[in-house]
């Protein structure tokens, strides 16, 4: 019994002791920072990694900017403040702010030191402004699709995942319900991203940018989300992943703007003489093979 106490009593000691090493070292990361900034033509990015790394994410930044901006014909009035914030800060504690921060700019928070989250920042303002005042009608899947489309090339392999599902998996695409939350496996979210990328690419080609344009336009005029697709595209609800998959190899393997060109595989650039040469000559060397052997060996 006093064994046992006396565990206790040093766990909880040594418990202790961590704990008390660890809290200042996790203040001192979030307070003693070192800002350094990077400027572009609507955004200036502030960061606590080097003034390397501080222009490779200010470039996605305004990648994302100009990429969105021009697709869907929005635009923010205010110069952004994108801070990407260092690991245990907390970004709802102003006197942790940059300096340089005031209420000219529209300030944007980024937890995550990460290409994806600088772009998905950026896009989400340019989403919100277009379907203003009612931005937080714009569902998931197109926040993510568009997210998508600033970083340029859509990997292969989602376009591939997504585009099989329904030509060789046989499996039903997301419904809408499903898409409101993105999956936590990579699989399954290759085929979220395939699916809401070709979606986005589908409605482009199809209807052109402008449609899409008037889309954020007519939901920022509060009409809800998915009456405004009926309104603009002519197709309900309840019909549109039936008319996507219609078109979905068309949408997926063909109409994504940026697909990055992909390894025609080995098989397709055989010849089929050359396959029926080499295959007819294999038994005539073998042949060959044992008559040499039998003459000269045996």
């Amino acid at each position: 019994m006093i064994l046992l106490r006396l565990i206790a009593l040093t766990a909880l000691i040594a418990l202790s002791t961590v704990t008390a090493l660890l809290a200042p070292s996790a203040e001192a990361q979030a307070d003693g920072v070192e800002w350094v900034t990077a400027e572009r033509q609507h955004l200036t990015l502030w960061h606590t990694q080097g003034q390397v790394r501080a222009d490779d994410l200010a470039d996605e930044g305004q990648g994302a900017y100009d990429l969105v901006s021009d697709l869907i014909d929005a635009s923010l009035d205010q110069h952004i403040a994108l801070i990407v914030w260092p690991l245990g800060a907390d970004p709802s504690d102003e006197s942790a702010l940059p300096p340089g921060i005031d209420g000219d700019l529209l300030v944007l928070h980024v937890t995550r030191n990460a290409s994806g989250s600088v772009r998905n920042a950026v896009t989400n303002a340019l989403i919100s402004a277009a379907a203003a005042p009612h931005g937080d009608q714009v569902p998931l899947w197109i926040r993510s699709a568009l997210g998508f489309w600033s970083q340029g090339p859509l990997p292969g392999f989602y376009l591939r995942r997504a585009g099989s599902v329904v030509l060789f998996d046989h499996e039903e695409y997301y419904s809408f319900e499903q898409l409101e939350m993105i999956p936590s496996t990579w699989q399954f979210q290759a085929k979220y991203f395939g699916q809401a990328g070709g979606m986005l690419a589908w409605m482009i080609q199809d209807w052109g940018p402008e449609t899409l344009t008037k889309l954020f336009s007519v939901t920022g005029q509060g009409v809800p989300f998915y009456e405004a697709l009926e309104q603009v595209y002519g197709i309900p609800r309840e019909q549109f992943i039936d008319e996507f998959t219609d078109n979905a190899e068309r949408a997926l393997l063909l109409l994504w703007p940026y697909i990055e060109p992909q390894d025609q595989p080995f098989y397709e650039t055989l010849n089929l003489n050359y396959v029926i040469m080499v295959a007819a000559g294999i038994p005539v060397l073998l042949l060959f093979f044992f008559i040499g052997k039998r003459m000269f060996y045996d």
